[in-house]
């Protein structure tokens, strides 16, 4: 298939538009892969310290990398379409990245928000006895947001790498 020359502008705003998808991509990868790596000492701790933390370790995560991950869909996804209309061989791999910041995306407002917003509400004194399932809902929920965001990220920049539009 031959690709027809761009012209100054599709190049700029087709830059534009992979850079913020790489860019906010890999932002919210940062603070999903964070979460990933406290996991194994996280779910020694008791009760009343895990959910201490929980509330009070990650309101900067979801100011900076919930935005982030907003853009990161609507980003992706629009590269993807603009990709497709082009025909260019980046397209595979960018629709793959944007399948994956949806999935990590949805991921986060169907697993891991209503754990956020349950926790919430536990007096420190009387936290339920089955707390620790709903730990792992929220630990697990964000380590497949880890893999599938990390895996995103991987994808755009072996697309771009691999653009010959």
């Amino acid at each position: 298939m031959k690709l027809e020359p761009r012209t100054n502008g599709e190049s700029t705003a087709l830059n534009v538009l992979r850079f913020s998808s790489i860019v906010s991509t890999a932002v919210a990868m940062t603070a999903a892969v964070a979460h990933l790596l406290e996991l194994p000492n996280k779910r020694r701790y008791e009760a009343p310290l895990y959910v201490r933390l929980h509330r009070t370790l990650y309101n900067n995560f979801g100011r900076f990398a919930g935005p982030a991950e907003a853009l990161a869909v609507l980003a992706t996804g629009a590269l993807a379409k603009r990709l497709r209309e082009k025909g260019s061989p980046a397209y595979p791999m960018t629709a793959i990245a944007a399948g994956s910041v949806s999935a990590a995306h949805g991921i986060f407002w169907t697993v891991v928000n209503p754990v956020n917003v349950e926790m919430q509400q536990w007096p420190l004194d009387q936290i339920p006895e089955n707390w620790t399932a709903e730990r792992d809902r929220w630990e697990f929920g964000h380590a497949v947001r880890a893999g599938l965001l990390t895996g995103a990220f991987a994808a755009l920049v072996w697309s771009a790498v691999n653009d010959e539009a």
